[in-house]
């Protein structure tokens, strides 16, 4: 299982008085003289986590924890990579998250790398917004054209029954099609690449990871985007989980079901390293 270093959690909710433990089993506990309840991961069914409140359901009972009583948002984290690493031999446990930029860690298997590049940073809003905006073009760049064409078309016929003297004034109709589906394409173009570019700081609202250090890691064997507080230097997504890649400017991005997986900053690399690792990551798996 991945994760399984990360050591167990204890968590108190000064809201109900129950203290909840996190680790090989859930356990809820209603004071000091109550038994205390234990779960095994495969009773739990669901897992949800909002803005203010995680909630988890096991054998019927309903837990829900304030993310106040967390205290710090490293212990929230572990806590979250203790679930999700009991995710991925649990698969069946229903699970609703907020906005992330890291991979989930149940996408991640025990393997520690023969040889790795391991490198920290903070994500930069700046590199991530790039990134994003690339990832617009690779995903919609190829539409456009159509989009564009068939914007043409419609208009043509719209302008031509609205105007009406079709066989006189055909020749006028076309171009002024033409320029209105260029400028309407341009502008739906423009206004995916705002919302892209603002995706970033959407997802910090949600996510406190985007505030963290991160520990980056890339391997023949795999790669890897923790939080360095959870990191334990042998949980990696094997290759075979990405699709592709694109590179920006200012960083890389590994893509899994056309859902970005893996973002790789160039300021976190060594610039002696560079062409090595860029290399392994395309060996690997394509470019786009």
């Amino acid at each position: 299982m991945a994760f399984e270093s990360v050591r167990g959690r204890k968590v108190f909710s000064p809201l109900t008085g129950i203290t909840y433990i996190f680790g090989d089993y859930f356990v809820v506990m209603h004071g000091e003289t109550a038994p205390p309840e234990i779960y095994e991961w495969s009773q739990i069914s669901s897992v949800t986590e909002t803005l203010t409140m995680l909630t988890i359901s096991a054998k019927g009972n309903t837990y829900s924890i304030e993310m106040g009583a967390f205290g710090s948002d490293d212990k929230f984290l572990a806590v979250r990579t203790i679930i999700e690493g009991q995710i991925a031999v649990y698969p069946e446990i229903r699970y609703k998250f907020n906005k992330r930029i890291l991979p989930l860690k149940y996408l991640y298997k025990n393997i520690t790398p023969d040889n790795a590049y391991i490198m920290k940073g903070y994500y930069d809003e700046k590199v991530i917004n790039s990134c994003n905006i690339a990832l617009v073009i690779a995903r919609f760049g190829r539409y456009m054209f159509l989009l564009t064409i068939l914007l043409i078309v419609a208009l043509f016929f719209i302008i031509s029954a609205a105007l009406g003297d079709f066989k006189e004034n055909w020749l006028y109709y076309l171009p002024l099609s033409i320029f209105l589906g260029i400028m309407i394409s341009i502008v739906v173009y423009l206004v995916v690449g705002i919302i892209a570019r603002h995706k970033f700081n959407s997802t910090k609202k949600y996510d406190p990871a985007t505030s963290k250090e991160i520990t980056v890691v890339v391997s023949a064997e795999g790669f890897a985007a923790v939080e360095s507080s959870v990191y334990t230097g042998k949980d990696l997504i094997p290759w075979g989980e990405a699709n592709f890649f694109i590179e920006t400017h200012a960083g890389l991005v590994v893509l899994r079901d056309n859902k970005s997986v893996f973002w790789l900053p160039k300021s976190f690399i060594p610039k002696n390293q560079q062409s090595d690792i860029f290399g392994l990551i395309a060996s690997r798996v394509r470019q786009r």
